[in-house]
């Protein structure tokens, strides 16, 4: 099967050779994003070379006769594969990598296999490789989806272990996103580096699959977390929102909407600690525009603004957040029904419950947190750096007071005092100080919220319906 990177990369490289016009941005890139160079020979013809300074960035490829101050021409690598190759005859043996895409590549020789191999290890952090099998040992499978299977492997020259995500490319041509979708999640994922996210380190492309290298974690993912612990303490819960809202406000910084939190998508750094963990799977993921309408994310944790077909923004993942808070801290899951249909139904009118069977441990501050995150209007819902300044963030290692008053001076900075989360704290605050079971659903702006729901059901039971659903 063909490349899927072709046509991304005939659009970044327009013209019938390999090499491009010089861009406006290239000294910047140089002196920005410059990874290696050296001299290489270039063949003119058979027996008829040219040695000229090749050098690399994060994105491109140089062409410079003399000096790395001077390129006469570039091209985007990012998107062209890498094949490595040796000649052999009968007078030397001749090292060098060939990259491209279809009938337009260029070949380049090296002096020594050391330096094809600092080649070969540079280009591999920004170009795709062809390679896998040769680099990576396979020792397991440890997830399935939709058209990707992940891998736990081992790097054969250092013995690192990693995760492969390996994509199938005939599921994905007949998706309805097509190879856009791997484009997407790749473009993304170059782009990302922080602690609580999955670093991308390689790429690979066969004639079936894309192999995405990714940092493998030992701990297994929060959905089997829960699982095991069925609920977190409220400290521990506190510390864990707290990272993972710096971690969305990293994302949100860079104008990316994740579009899919949901405790499958966590995983846990190690089996001891309940707190440190990296978001993955990047593949709905996008850059934040205007004109949002696509309906994605999982029943049970999409924000409702997307259920409803209305543009959104950035605030679907303080939603989603918000959910992961409300089962982790209580240990039930807020939208239940016995099909995913009925979840989505329960999950689009957004009526969050507070028994005080699950939530009388809870603080009042607690409380307000997941409902500051899960306001069903966007417009009130906090952003990932408002909802930081929570008191109750700010106290999460401290002695936490239980069912301490949430006066007005302890309000979020900046968060707007309206919309029906405010509004529904301060009835849950008036029933508790007069003794009273707290059994209140979350509602929209003007809309009585309704005392005596049905429970939620068990978080594990829910969750367990939903593991196997596809994305909306």
């Amino acid at each position: 099967m063909s490349s899927i990177f072709d046509d991304i990369d005939r659009q970044v490289n327009p013209g019938s050779s390999f090499w491009c016009p010089l861009e406006s941005y290239v000294l910047q890139d140089i002196t920005e994003n410059k990874l290696f160079s050296s001299k290489l020979k270039i063949t003119k013809s058979r027996d008829n070379w040219k040695e000229r300074t090749i050098l690399l960035t994060t994105t491109s490829l140089y062409y410079c006769k003399k000096n790395t101050e001077n390129p006469k021409k570039m091209t985007v690598i990012k998107w062209k594969k890498v094949e490595a190759f040796t000649e052999d005859n009968e007078i030397e043996e001749r090292f060098g990598f060939k990259i491209g895409q279809g009938t337009i590549f260029e070949e380049f020789y090296t002096e020594s296999v050391e330096m094809l191999e600092n080649w070969l290890v540079n280009l591999s952090k920004v170009a795709i490789m062809i390679d896998f099998e040769e680099d990576y040992a396979i020792i397991k499978e440890v997830g399935k989806g939709n058209y990707a299977t992940v891998f736990l492997v081992q790097d054969l020259e250092n013995y690192q272990k990693f995760a492969v995500k390996q994509i199938n490319k005939e599921v994905v041509k007949k998706s309805s996103r097509g190879p856009s979708a791997v484009i997407s999640e790749i473009e993304i994922m170059r782009k990302i580096s922080h602690p609580m996210m999955v670093k991308l380190y390689r790429i690979y492309e066969n004639d079936d699959f894309v192999s995405l290298v990714i940092d493998y974690v030992e701990g297994g993912d929060l959905f089997h977390r829960i699982q095991k612990k069925e609920k977190f303490p409220e400290e521990i819960a506190a510390i864990f929102i707290t990272n993972m809202l710096e971690g969305l406000k990293y994302l949100h910084s860079l104008n990316i909407v994740h579009r899919d939190l949901k405790p499958e998508n966590l995983l846990m750094v190690s089996i001891e600690d309940d707190t440190e963990f990296k978001l993955c799977d990047f593949g709905l993921a996008c850059i934040a525009g205007d004109d949002q309408v696509l309906r994605c994310g999982s029943p049970g944790y999409v924000a409702p603004e997307i259920l409803m077909k209305k543009a959104y923004n950035n605030k679907v993942d303080i939603f989603s957040a918000g959910i992961i808070l409300y089962i982790i801290l209580s240990g039930r899951a807020p939208f239940y029904g016995k099909t995913s249909n009925e979840i989505l139904i329960k999950n689009k009118e957004c009526h969050l419950q507070f028994h005080d069977k699950y939530w009388r441990q809870v603080s009042k501050d607690g409380i307000d947190m997941v409902l500051r995150l899960t306001d069903p209007d966007p417009n009130t819902r906090v952003s990932a750096e408002y909802a930081l300044r929570h008191p109750w963030l700010k106290n999460a290692n401290k002695s936490m007071s239980l069912l301490s008053p949430f006066t007005n001076n302890q309000n979020i900075e900046g968060s707007p005092e309206c919309g029906a989360s405010f509004a529904l704290m301060k009835r849950i605050n008036d029933r508790r100080e007069m003794g009273a079971e707290v059994v209140f659903g979350n509602v929209e702006p003007g809309r009585k919220p309704k005392e005596h729901l049905k429970e939620s059901k068990n978080a594990n039971e829910v969750m367990k319906k939903l593991r196997d659903d596809d994305n909306l």
